[in-house]
């Protein structure tokens, strides 16, 4: 893959004996949070902000074509494919992307059910989008509206949205899967090895994997200030305060490691963001002991992993 030039996050010099404390604290309230209120938006805005949603999806969308043809070196093309999204978060958005540029089937899978909290506004929204900007004939958004009714419907066509509380990838068993897509979903998953397990035994052979990974803090108010504050906490502490859902905190090599237990080969993982490496000096040894050394490349806070079940 070409080398692309990552962007350098660039933070305020970090107080580690405050940051560690304020983190904490946020972290126990998370747990909280999530406890009384669930999982609701994986997003930093709501999805009642319609075209930053739409926009939002068309932008995922693209980086996914973009990254794809960077890996196998031709030009990216989904007509004919099946392909499954892992945790296709707030909405159905890319999954009607991916069926207007001649998808198959799109398969997602994801273990909340966000999309049935999504206003029929933004649905209406995205079609007025797709047809202004790409001057769609009224028979393919018709297609478009028709796959996505029955999906609501629960009577799933070549839109075919599954909420799992196991995330069970074998309901896909026979579909015969090309292309797998995610998009800052990994680190949520909580047993990445047997979702990676799963996973190989229902893809084709030569299936391709397209996911980016958020390797950094994810709670507000402190991601910014201090993106690698989950690290400083050892395992007995972040347990104890970690829901279903909380990152797992897996480091590159380890998803390389797990991808090739399982018959992946052909992994390729570029940094998208990288923080400075004056910050990363300075908390290095306030990081939790597991995450001092280098093979963690503690400087990637977010990459792009591919690769391909051979």
């Amino acid at each position: 893959m070409k080398a692309l030039n990552p962007e350098v996050i660039k933070p305020p010099p970090p107080k580690n004996k405050t940051y560690y404390l304020f983190g904490l604290g946020l972290i126990f309230l998370n747990k909280i949070r999530h406890s009384i209120k669930g999982y609701t938006n994986p997003r930093t805005f709501e999805i009642t902000e319609y075209r930053r949603a739409i926009e939002y999806d068309f932008h995922v969308f693209n980086h996914w074509l973009k990254y794809l043809g960077l890996y196998t070196g031709i030009s990216p093309d989904i007509k004919g494919k099946t392909i499954l999204e892992l945790g296709p978060g707030a909405d159905l958005g890319i999954g009607l992307i991916t069926l207007l540029n001649g998808a198959k089937r799109y398969n997602a899978i994801d273990v909340n059910n966000l999309v049935e909290l999504v206003p029929e506004g933004f649905y209406l929204e995205l079609f007025k989008f797709i047809k202004d900007k790409y001057s769609t004939p009224d028979e393919i958004l018709d297609y478009l509206s028709s796959q996505l009714r029955m999906t609501q419907k629960g009577e799933n066509d070549r839109l075919n949205y599954i909420v799992s509380k196991d995330f069970d990838l074998s309901v896909f068993q026979d579909e015969e899967i090309d292309l797998v897509l995610s998009q800052a979903a990994f680190e949520h998953f909580d047993d990445i090895g047997k979702t990676i397990a799963q996973l190989s035994r229902i893809v084709k052979q030569e299936a391709v994997l397209i996911t980016e990974i958020d390797l950094k803090t994810h709670t507000r108010w402190i991601r910014d200030l201090d993106p690698l504050n989950i690290y400083r906490y050892n395992q007995f502490i972040y347990e104890l305060f970690k829901f279903s859902g909380s990152p797992n905190r897996l480091r590159p090599f380890e998803y390389q490691n797990i991808l090739e237990k399982h018959g992946w080969s052909k992994i390729q993982i570029t940094p998208l963001t990288v923080v400075e490496k004056q910050y990363l000096t300075k908390i290095n040894d306030h990081l939790t002991k597991r995450f001092r050394e280098p093979i963690n490349q503690m400087d990637y806070l977010t990459i792009m992993l591919c690769a391909t079940k051979t």
